[in-house]
This record gives C-alpha cells, structure tokens and sequence, in this order.
C-alpha cells in the first residue's frame, strides 16, 4: 500500500484567509518529514510511489503531492524536502502559471501566488516531479466530455513543452472525477491521477482514480502519523477532513 499525501501551502495562513487547513508551515512541514525519516519512510513523487507500488516495494515510502502549484511550494517547501532527500509532485495549473489563484480567490478571500516558468525550472532542477491540474482548474464533472478532453489535452502538452518530457501524472480539480474522466485523462497521455478519496492506494486500485491522505495543517503531529504511516486511513470511522484539490 501507498499513502499518498495531499499538501496545499506551506506557509503560515494569511490574516483573513479562509480554509485554514490548507496550510502547514515551513515549520511544522520540517518536523513532519523529520519524523517521517525516523519511523524509516522516504518522500518520493507519485510516479515514483507508483513505480514502487507496482513492484511491491512501496513499504517504505509515501508520495508527497502538492495541489495547484503555489509559489511557496518552491521557495518554502522544496528547500526541506531537499533538506532530508526527498521527492514530491506538484501539480500546475498551466494557463496560470507566474499568476494566482483566480479560480477560487474569492472563495477563500484572497491571492496566492503560484509558481513561475523559474520555479517551475527550479522545481525540476531539484529532481521533483511536475503533474497536470488541468488548464484552468475548472471542475471537469461539469464540462461536456469535448471540453474536458481539451482542458486534459491542452494542459498535457503545454506542460510536457515546459519540463521537456511527457507529463504522466494528473490531479483532478476539487477531487470531482468519475469513470469517464478517468478513460478520458489516460487518453490524454497520463498514466497516474489522483483524487480526494481518503484511504492508502492499493496495487490493485485503478491508476487514474487513486485516493490520497489528506494533510491538515490544524493538526498535530500524532494525527499526521496515524494518517502518514499506520492504517488510520483505510478505516471508515474519522471525520471529514476539509479537502480543496
């Protein structure tokens, strides 16, 4: 099994910004991969957690997944996770890439910057993964299939020209995903996609509907484990976490 973790910001939350959850600080990310090291886990990509799963290697392990590409992934996260050797997966929205989150900035009551062609350079230069979260992060359950395939499509190619390789891993905008979408991203090149859907990813789950563990910067450090690095999340009897993929 995978537990594939879902991070957003790494940064201390804003004054007035809603969905607090979303954040966990540089500090409290550090003491996370700290203690991840010492219970034996390394931090890879999803491709690579995938690779391993695969192959029945993935014991040691969890992937590391940022959502939208933010730019404190970069200048906040990417200097600890290279700290303690580790690898991640950050998933960009292409049509805003050196912008911010207009999708739900009101939403949440404010702007975050993501990351820039530089950062993204920089981001690649370290070894970490970049993944697809569409073009414009809008909610593909709600597009006809032509314009979800073109929001896969576009988004695919756009980010395979800026790493220079083809683009294999996908994260579903606000987790919203189904049977047809999952046929339709394999279609557009990808191979791994990634939901909201609590719970480790099993070797026998389909590749592009894999669930993930969701990661609450409101709670602490016990609560981190039991969802990094035991079964805590296989079972149906914790509450919701806020999820905003």
């Amino acid at each position: 099994m995978l537990a594939i973790l879902n991070y957003h910001n790494i940064a201390a939350v804003p004054m007035g910004m809603k969905m607090p959850q979303l954040y966990v600080s540089p500090e409290q990310f550090a003491r996370q991969l700290w203690w991840l090291r010492r219970v034996g886990l390394v931090g890879v990509s999803l491709s690579e957690g995938m690779r391993r799963l695969n192959k029945g290697d993935a014991a040691g392990c969890v992937a590391l997944t940022f959502d939208d590409g933010y730019a404190d992934n970069m200048s906040s996260a990417a200097p600890i996770l290279r700290e303690f050797g580790f690898s991640a997966t950050c998933f960009v929205v292409s049509d805003y890439v050196g912008s911010h989150n207009a999708w739900d900035c009101e939403q949440l009551g404010g702007r975050k910057p993501l990351m820039s062609r530089a950062d993204i350079d920089a981001w690649l230069e370290l070894g970490f993964e970049i993944g697809s979260h569409t073009c414009s992060h809008r909610d593909l359950t709600a597009l006809s299939r032509e314009a979800a395939m073109e929001e896969l499509a576009n988004s695919h190619a756009s980010l395979s020209r800026i790493t220079g390789t083809p683009v294999t891993t996908f994260c579903y905008p606000y987790g919203r995903c189904n049977s047809g979408l999952a046929r339709s991203a394999y279609q557009a090149g990808y191979q791994f996609a990634v939901t909201t859907r609590r719970g480790r990813a099993h070797a026998s789950d389909d590749k592009m509907l894999l669930p993930r563990v969701s990661i609450d910067g409101r709670k602490g450090l016990l609560k981190f484990l039991c969802k990094a690095a035991t079964a805590y999340c296989d079972l149906g009897f914790h509450g919701r976490d806020g999820v905003h993929a």
